[in-house]
């Protein structure tokens, strides 16, 4: 035996063939359809769907061979996937590649071999489509274009797999694009606005809310000029327009906002356009820069420069005067000594009256700043403060070590990991009370000294607030754990934000192990296809319900399920809540019923209304596929006479063996009923050969059956029956019924001619 030979390109062929998540999945219907028409229409018992794998040949589908897959080794398979077209073994004990294989030699005993490779939409070969025979034959030109047909719809299944990867791929990364770029908005040190060409909002983050002084539901769909100060509106119109109109790339401009208690502040704004794919504006995107505190001091030194400047020119003339006006000069730097002091006590009253705490320490860690809100936070008076070291204060003790540590390092090095940044750290009040704060730190040089300050907020009240929100949410999780139905929540996309522990219970999933998750993956096709009209309405912002089944622990279980859309301010649906009950119990129960009522109770077989919804299906199938079906219609011969004269408990059990005998003399394939008493209806299709030919045969061999001595009940009887056949062509146009009655008319035919008759 050849050892196979090994694609150029195995190694990017295995790696897409695992890729697909094909190999061990169970049976695949399309697949199927295909090798069962490939085996009846190349008349050969084996026809496989086959994947090459690094080892081993798994069968994606098969007909005619019961295990699901074999070593690589033994594989012709492994010999066709490397050829261009269609590998061809006519005889495969005459060929020295496979003469010695153990399929040859061995089960299944292959002569013949048919193997066209399946490849990729990269032109990698994943397996073969493969015909077999237990006999040599001839392989035509024709047979190899038939099988290349065949091949490509298999392929077409994998391109499609192969397409929803990809696809799959392309959207995750863009999902996390769009999720990074929706965090740097959040996070951003600036206020982000999105807005259209008329200057409406239509999107902000919070930073933009906290600099702009108003919240983001007053500011969504609100104008730009409604928070603009009265006399910066007309000149942020005029640079806007400049940017809508294409004159000018970017709008940068310091501009006044008024915020909803009424104060005005100042930020620096930039705008730029966004254009769509023609080159038009479809939306503004606006950077502000909290200023405010820059414009305010810029604003104050301007004051003082100018004070200054006039207490310059006065002084220049007061010196023109020199002796003259000694007095005046003495009064005039005793003037601006004040205004120095007012200028200072007026930094020293802003500062005690900030709603934050501030405080301010040397290098050794000595408190030499502390304004009132660090009295009230704190509990220590300012006189009591100072001088304390800042450590022993409000530190406590744990992590005193660590604090000063890093304190050392900041005063040696000017530099550090807090500076300038917001974080949130453990202090202590003067009552020995533990709570949270957010904190910035900062660094001034004062006379040649280094100065550390820092502005602490208490946020004792946010992290109580959050506390609360983080007991209410595991109060509503023990809740929904403890409702007996599946209660999820479904983004836009399909995808699993939420389940709860019913998913756990019946289905073994571990708690939050779908969330991210693609629901058409739970759910399988059949599931989805059921619930895709509802989904469709949720999605459209409509509630819905649907009933679906999924494969559980405990088997296969049907779900009422209720879909509910969450929509936002705007209208647009983010995702639906879904709340799926167990109804399996109820769903059995029905199928019982069901089957009850089109089920005769004495024989098993199916009734009156039974046959009539199977013959109605018999005679569309014949229509669509363009075969004849027949109808064999039975009178048992005597009955009336032996259930009359033996009773009625006799009379059961010959219907009983009668229906046994029939159901024992027709094709496996057929359809047998019992129509009334004594009256049973067998239907056929599938012919081989002619419709009246075969139905007859099945007829006679019912009869031949029959003749058979019996004992029943002790008595020893010999049965017949009278039949009437009806044929029913694809070109006819009659009912059920009408057929029905055809097929009875022939019967007393049959009767009136002797009866152990057969009549057309």
């Amino acid at each position: 035996m050849i050892t196979f030979p090994f694609p150029g390109d195995e190694s990017e062929r295995l790696q897409l063939l695992r890729s697909l998540h094909v190999l061990d999945t169970p049976p695949e219907p399309a697949l199927d359809r295909i090798t069962r028409i490939a085996a009846r229409l190349f008349h050969v018992p084996i026809a496989l769907v086959t994947l090459v794998d690094e080892e081993r040949q798994w069968f994606m589908s098969r007909v005619g061979l019961d295990v699901r897959e074999t070593p690589r080794r033994d594989a012709m398979c492994g010999h066709a996937i490397v050829e261009t077209t269609t590998m061809v073994v006519p005889d495969a004990w005459r060929d020295p590649r496979f003469h010695d294989n153990p399929m040859v030699v061995g089960a299944p005993r292959i002569r013949f071999y048919a193997g066209r490779p399946l490849r990729s939409l990269q032109g990698l070969a994943l397996g073969t489509l493969c015909l077999i025979d237990q006999k040599p034959r001839h392989f035509s030109a024709e047979d190899e274009t038939v099988l290349d047909d065949l091949a490509e719809l298999v392929e077409a299944h994998f391109h499609g797999i192969e397409a929803a990867v990809e696809t799959h791929t392309v959207k995750a990364s863009l999902e996390r694009s769009a999720m990074l770029f929706a965090r740097t908005v959040t996070h951003a040190a600036v206020g982000i606005a999105i807005g259209t060409p008329d200057g409406h909002w239509l999107e902000v983050n919070q930073r933009f809310c906290d600099i702009v002084g108003h919240p983001r539901h007053e500011l969504i769909g609100a104008s730009a000029t409604d928070i603009v100060y009265p006399a910066d509106v007309e000149p942020g119109r005029v640079l806007l327009r400049r940017v809508v109109q294409g004159e000018s790339d970017a709008l940068n401009v310091e501009m006044r906002f008024v915020h909803a208690d009424g104060k005005v502040s100042w930020a620096q704004v930039g705008a730029s356009a966004l254009l769509d794919e023609d080159g038009l504006i479809e939306n503004v995107v606006t950077v502000v820069t909290d200023i405010d505190q820059r414009k305010r001091m810029q604003h104050e030194l301007e004051t003082l420069q100018h004070s200054l400047e006039e207490r310059i020119e006065a002084r220049t003339a007061e010196l023109n005067e020199a002796l003259e006006k000694l007095k005046g000069e003495m009064t005039i730097r005793e003037l601006v000594q004040r205004a120095l002091i007012e200028e200072k006590e007026h930094f020293q009253n802003t500062l005690s009256n900030a709603s934050d705490a501030f405080i301010e320490t040397d290098r050794h860690g000595r408190i030499v700043s502390w304004n009132l809100s660090a009295e009230k936070i704190f509990g220590w008076s300012r006189s009591e403060a100072v001088g304390r070291s800042l450590f022993e204060t409000i530190v406590p003790l744990a992590l005193r070590n660590r604090h000063q540590t890093a304190f050392g390092h900041f005063m040696e090095s000017g530099t550090g990991e807090l500076l300038g940044k917001r974080v949130e750290l453990t202090l202590l009040r003067r009552s020995g009370e533990a709570f949270p704060v957010e904190l910035t730190l900062g660094a001034t040089e004062v006379g040649g000294e280094q100065l550390v300050n820092a502005f602490l907020h208490d946020i004792s009240r946010r992290k109580t607030d959050e506390y609360v929100l983080r007991e209410s949410a595991q109060r509503l999780k023990t809740i929904t754990d403890n409702v007996p139905a599946m209660i999820a929540f479904i983004d836009s996309d399909l995808h699993y934000r939420f389940h709860n522990r019913a998913y756990t219970d019946w289905f073994g999933i571990p708690p939050n192990g779908l969330v991210g998750t693609d629901a058409r993956e739970f759910w399988g096709l059949a599931a989805y296809e059921d619930l895709r009209p509802a989904l469709t309405a949720v999605l459209r912002g409509r509630s819905a319900a649907a009933e679906y089944q999924l494969p559980a622990l405990a088997g296969r279980m049907w779900f009422s399920a209720q879909l509910v859309p969450q929509t936002e301010d705007d209208g647009r649906v983010t995702g639906f809540y879904l709340l799926a009950q167990d109804i399996t119990e109820r769903k059995q129960l029905y199928d019982r019923i069901e089957h009850e009522s089109t089920h005769d109770a004495l024989t098993g077989l199916p009734n009156r209304r039974g046959l009539l919804r199977r013959l109605e299906e018999a005679m569309a199938r014949a229509h669509r596929r363009r075969r004849p079906l027949a109808v064999l219609f039975m009178d048992i011969d005597g009955f009336k006479h032996m259930n009359d004269m033996l009773g009625h408990e006799f009379g059961d059990a010959v219907l009983h063996h009668f229906a046994v005998t029939v159901a024992g003399a027709v094709r496996e394939t057929d359809f047998v009923a019992r129509l009334a008493g004594d009256e049973f209806v067998v239907v056929l299709e599938d012919f081989v050969t002619t419709a009246d030919g075969e139905a007859g045969f099945v007829a006679r061999n019912v009869l031949e059956r029959l003749r058979v001595d019996q004992v029943i009940e002790g008595v020893a009887v010999t049965l017949g029956a009278s039949i009437g056949a009806a044929v029913h062509s694809d070109q006819d146009e009659e009912t059920a019924h009408e057929l029905l009655h055809r097929a009875d008319t022939a019967m007393y035919r049959a009767k009136a001619a002797g009866k152990r008759q057969v009549s057309f």
